[in-house]
């Protein structure tokens, strides 16, 4: 097996996927809708793959199950802003095969019978906490906002602290008020569903925060 290259990543992160709010799956429970369908955005503030720096490189993942993740038969892929360079757009793919370890990166890869080509595509960002937002030009698109009360329309906030977590320690819980994909078999269009939005940090050996 060939040697993992050092890497570490401090970015942006938004989640969308076809939850209820605050997705079981989260808590090791099954999907709210006995499947799993999930489009995710990031923005690199700070990060290396060996000696290639990954500071300000847009990313997204199109994510499809049949059932629960860890049941496996998945489709993945990813999507690259073409603003990144060929060496970074080589260290990404690195990272995303699941050879490099990285807790998430490494485990997700597993459960997929299915790994379409990374294709490259305009990404645009929006990271402002609830009312976050990215679109992948011809892809899909994740808008968040605030959960809101049903009866009084007030906002709600809460959010998860997962020391565990594989792909976030800390994120805020909001409402995916619409999110799309459609790309070969990742098909997917919601409203009103979980979203997480947070800071993450991973490295080799796993999701740091």
């Amino acid at each position: 097996m060939a040697a993992k290259t050092k890497w570490n990543l401090e970015m942006e992160f938004v989640q969308s996927c076809n939850c209820d709010y605050g997705c079981p799956c989260t808590f090791n429970g099954r999907p709210s809708h006995g499947n799993c369908e999930a489009f995710n955005g990031y923005r690199v503030t700070k990060g290396t793959f060996g000696d290639t720096k990954l500071v300000g490189v847009k990313f997204a993942q199109g994510l499809w199950w049949p059932k629960a993740i860890h049941e496996g038969d998945g489709a993945g892929r990813l999507y690259i802003d073409p603003s990144a360079t060929a060496a970074q757009r080589k260290a990404l793919e690195a990272i995303w095969s699941g050879q490099h370890g990285g807790a998430v990166w490494e485990i997700f890869p597993r459960t997929w019978s299915r790994v379409h080509p990374p294709k490259s595509a305009k990404i645009t960002w929006k990271f402002s906490g609830h009312d976050s937002a990215f679109a992948v030009e011809g892809i899909g698109e994740v808008r968040s906002s605030h959960i809101k009360n049903p009866v009084t329309g007030d906002k709600f906030e809460g959010s998860l602290d997962l020391p565990g977590g594989i792909m976030f320690k800390k994120a805020i819980i909001t409402s995916i008020r619409s999110w799309w994909m459609k790309d070969e078999n990742l098909l997917a269009r919601h409203q009103n569903k979980n979203g997480h939005v947070a800071r993450v940090k991973f490295a080799n050996a796993g999701c740091l925060a």
